[in-house]
């Protein structure tokens, strides 16, 4: 009886440490994967080449760990990359793109208009949020991520072909 509850016990405390365990939060890994790239596809005005090329983030907190630890120390052409972790707030400075996570949705049409004909672009989840401004929306396609594009919530950037032939729908 002593082995079986020894046994027990360790078993206990394995199921009880599961929880604690790191694991990766990969749709986060392949949105950072993403908006790096979206900033290598879009042809910048050359009024937003100097300086940091920057991409803020409002909620997704494993999405702005993702971009960090990953590509905080890349370039985009010649532009170091600065991630900034936004608060659920409208005090945004100029970047160059804005994900903004599904708990700080109900700020996106402000965002839209604080950023409308600015060289910003705007990428949340869900294909509703094409509607509230958001340039391109990720959309969880049964196995893995994809993006839908509106290029009227884009009309200062020129995004290209390579780009829009990546999206699930252009519109």
């Amino acid at each position: 009886m002593k082995k079986f509850t020894l046994f027990l016990s360790m078993f206990l405390s394995v199921i009880i440490q599961l929880p604690e365990m790191n694991e990766k939060d990969t749709g986060a890994l392949v949105k950072a994967s993403y908006l790096y790239n979206f900033g290598k596809y879009i042809d910048w005005p050359e009024s937003e080449k100097s300086g940091n090329f920057v991409i803020s983030v409002m909620g997704g907190d494993n999405l702005y760990q993702e971009l960090v630890k990953n590509y905080n120390s890349k370039q985009i052409g010649l532009q170091q990359i600065e991630i900034r972790k936004l608060s659920n707030t409208l005090k945004i400075s100029d970047c160059h793109i804005i994900y903004v996570g599904k708990e700080s949705q109900e700020f996106l049409p402000q965002i839209a208009e604080k950023f409308k004909n600015t060289p910003t672009l705007i990428v949340s989840d869900g294909e509703a949020t094409l509607s509230d401004g958001s340039a391109i929306a990720f959309i969880w396609n049964e196995s893995n991520w994809l993006f839908d594009l509106n290029t009227s919530n884009a009309e200062s950037l020129y995004i290209g072909s390579t780009l829009k032939s990546l999206a699930r729908k252009v519109e």
